[in-house]
């Protein structure tokens, strides 16, 4: 029981400081927006569907508020096209993926024709705007990203890790590992049980 509230504990520590961090990341990318796009020609905005409660929730069902939206909307006009092409970017921690609801929204998202991202740093949110024609004014595209920033495209792909994310599991997996073994060595032995001595006639 200990074990188990500690991994409890242990893991809802690690939400919050994902959610921080991606609050963090959110607003830079929002801060950068600003100061880089051409608001003639572009709208974005932040998507907030989380309910504050259940019954917050089955109200937004009931509007048709779907849950799974990407974190930032993007509409920008582009000549070539002459329409205004959306783009949808999902905004996450360095450990972040998306979750299946998450996914089956950008799959149709795509499916509609919109553009769907995700990005895990302000840099890579950034670079998916900029390979979709989006105009960044005054912003220089990093020459290289690490693979676990992003951006990807592809919902269903499994995504790669930030190296110390994939040594915090493989430490973790270890810890569980020794745990289980631990746990193993300290059962106690079942007792044997001794065959009737009896012949079958008697023991019946």
């Amino acid at each position: 029981m200990a074990d188990g509230a500690a991994l409890l504990s242990a893991a809802g520590r690690g939400r919050r400081r994902a959610r921080k961090e991606e609050y963090r990341t959110q607003r830079e990318v929002v801060r950068l927006l600003a100061k880089h796009l051409d608001p003639d020609r572009t709208f974005f905005t932040s998507l907030e569907n989380l309910p504050r409660s259940p019954i917050a929730a089955f109200f937004q069902r009931q509007r048709g508020v779907r849950s799974g939206l990407p974190d930032l909307c993007l509409i920008f006009w582009d000549p070539q096209q002459a329409f205004g092409k959306p783009i949808f970017v999902e905004l996450k921690s360095r450990k972040g993926s998306p979750s299946p609801r998450q996914r089956e929204v950008a799959l149709e998202l795509q499916a509609a024709g919109a553009a769907w991202h995700l990005a895990r740093t302000p840099a890579a949110a950034l670079t998916a705007l900029y390979r979709e024609g989006v105009c960044l004014g005054g912003w220089e595209q990093p020459a290289e990203l690490a693979r676990w920033e992003g951006p990807f495209s592809d919902p269903r792909a499994r995504l790669p890790e930030h190296p110390e994310v994939a040594a915090a599991r493989r430490e973790a997996t270890a810890r569980y590992r020794e745990r289980k073994r631990a746990r193993a060595a300290a059962a106690p032995l079942r007792p044997e049980v001794s065959p009737d001595p009896r012949p079958a006639s008697d023991a019946a």
